[in-house]
Parts: structure tokens; C-alpha cells; sequence
């Protein structure tokens, strides 16, 4: 089980509850990975405010893991805020303890959306990469696209019209000849 950050008494009798498959994979992920070096890199990218007043800026490392668990589990900004603060195999793989909230959904977009701007997933995951390779690991991920465009009675509020190519007609009937 993966310890948080600031472990509690709550902590400690929640253990218990955690699910094992979740917690012995996040487990895994934890001893494979230097999340110092990963965290370094981070830095590089995510300047957290240093403001003296309101709250404190979520830690980088805590919101790339969160990145990490909606692209594992193909979740939305809301649906991985909704699950860190409902699982606790989640919240602790995060580092948080069990009286912590998740950042908000936005928070959490606009994380990303900074990442993504500056390219720095690219060299991220290169660190990430080598230090799996270093393990004996190697990571491919595929996926399949299906681009088709379609004709919709919707039509979105700028008013954009495209048109679409017709690669058969549905309506025609095909007589096929039978020897």
C-alpha cells in the first residue's frame, strides 16, 4: 500500500478498505519510478505561484499523477476529481491522506493545458521512459481512429459548413444476378 505524504489514524483504519489490485499497481509504479528526477523535470515546466496570500499552489507531481490516472483509466477533469476523492487507492497513489481534497477540475486543465503548451510531456515522459527501460520495461501504447465525417441535423452556433463527400448511396438498390 502506498503511503500518503501526512499519514493519519484514518490512514491507518482505511487500509484495510483499499482495493488490492489497484493498490499492488500503484505500488509497482512507485518502487519502479524516481518521482524525485520525475518531479525535477516538472519543475522545469510548472511554476507554482509564490503568492503570499490565498491558497498554496498545488504541488507539479501531484497534478502529473493525476494526468497519469485519467490517461490509465480514460477519465475527464471531472471524473478523475470525482474518483480521487472517492478511492482511496487513487488519493494515496496521489501522495494525498484521506483528509484531503483533490484539486478542482479546472485546476487540473489548466495544468495540462500549460504542460501541453510548452511540449514539456515529450521530455517528461522521456525520463520516465528511460528510467522503465533501466527495469526490463518497455511501454508502447496504440489506439484506433475513426475520423469519419458525417452529416448531422446539428449545426454548431458559427454556423460552418462543410461538405461531405458521398462514398455510396443508401437509397439505391443493388440487383444482384443469380446464375
Amino acid at each position: 500500500m502506498i503511503k500518503p505524504t501526512k499519514y493519519t489514524l484514518a490512514d491507518s483504519i482505511c487500509d484495510l478498505r483499499s482495493r488490492k489490485v489497484k493498490s499492488i499497481f500503484f505500488k509497482q509504479i512507485n518502487e519502479l519510478l524516481d518521482w524525485d528526477s520525475i518531479s525535477k523535470e516538472i519543475e522545469k515546466y510548472y511554476l507554482k505561484g509564490q503568492k503570499s496570500t490565498g491558497k498554496p499552489a498545488y504541488d507539479g507531481l501531484l497534478l502529473f499523477k493525476i494526468c497519469l490516472l485519467q490517461t490509465w483509466y480514460g477519465l475527464s477533469d471531472y471524473e478523475v476529481e470525482d474518483r480521487i476523492n472517492d478511492s482511496l487507492s487513487f488519493s494515496y497513489f496521489c501522495g494525498m491522506a484521506i483528509d484531503e481534497v483533490s484539486p478542482d477540475h479546472s485546476t487540473i486543465s489548466r495544468f495540462r493545458s500549460s504542460l501541453t503548451k510548452q511540449k514539456a510531456f515529450d521530455s517528461i515522459f522521456k525520463t520516465i521512459n528511460k528510467q522503465l527501460e533501466a527495469n526490463g520495461i518497455l511501454v508502447k501504447q496504440g489506439a484506433i481512429i475513426d475520423a469519419s465525417i458525417i452529416n448531422t441535423p446539428l449545426r454548431p452556433k458559427g454556423r460552418v459548413t462543410h461538405n461531405v463527400t458521398e462514398d455510396r448511396i443508401d437509397s439505391e438498390e443493388v440487383k444482384v444476378e443469380r446464375e
